[in-house]
């Protein structure tokens, strides 16, 4: 095969969407998962909470006011976006399509409802949700942070049945038994499917224009 082909396969990023409910454990695998593969990259979530102690602009979340959120939405900018406990969160096309086209595997963290708005926009997407090992240790890592009210975890446990209800939707299910495990069955969903139809189809198009069609019209040709 000839090499204008084989880069035309690495050049463009995947697009991989994980969900999971709070206290899953997503940011952890991500977080390791980037520390081990230098083409993958997280796309920074837009959003109007109040920033905490712990967080960087521009790492952890770009922070914005309401007015300057509202506006992106009105602009179109907006990959997916929704509202959590009265704050919004976003994803802007360009940093996704910026990042992509330089190569990057761009993964979103995402809840349910913005992963099915990116699915709509980009049928290449990739989705990957990811379960607590039992319902009663997700309980309890909520509990563990500290971060949360005994009213903050009831609420975030309903909104977690919502969500692992819609799990049937994503093209690959993982359970956050250990870190270990997880992290390298998210490995190999990415790494294989590199060479999925939905990924491919941008090489096959260019694949058949290039090398199919032309062989074929001079047989033609040669015919008559």
């Amino acid at each position: 095969m000839k090499k204008e082909y084989l880069d035309k396969i690495a050049e463009y990023g995947q697009l991989i969407v994980v969900s999971g409910p709070s206290g899953v454990g997503n940011k952890t695998v991500l977080r390791e998962y980037l520390q081990d593969h230098e083409r993958a990259c997280v796309s920074v979530s837009v959003t109007t909470r109040r920033q905490r102690k712990h967080e960087i602009d521009g790492k952890d979340y770009w922070f914005v006011s309401v007015p300057e959120f509202e506006r992106m939405v009105r602009m179109g900018e907006m990959l997916e976006y929704t509202y959590v406990n009265g704050n919004a969160y976003g994803t802007t096309k360009k940093s996704v399509e910026e990042a992509r086209a330089r190569g990057k595997n761009v993964i979103l963290d995402v809840d349910t409802i913005g992963a099915m708005k990116i699915r709509a926009l980009c049928p290449d997407a990739t989705l990957i949700y990811i379960l607590p090992p039992s319902w009663d240790e997700l309980k309890s890592r909520l509990s563990s942070t500290g971060i949360y009210t005994e009213e903050e975890v009831n609420a975030l446990m309903e909104i977690a049945e919502e969500e692992i209800s819609c799990a049937n939707s994503y093209d690959y299910i993982l359970v956050n038994d250990t870190i270990s495990n997880t992290l390298s069955r998210f490995a190999q969903i990415i790494h294989s499917n590199r060479y999925s139809r939905n990924c491919m189809k941008e090489f096959l198009d260019s694949y058949i224009d290039g090398e199919v069609k032309p062989h074929v019209q001079s047989y033609k040709e040669a015919l008559l």
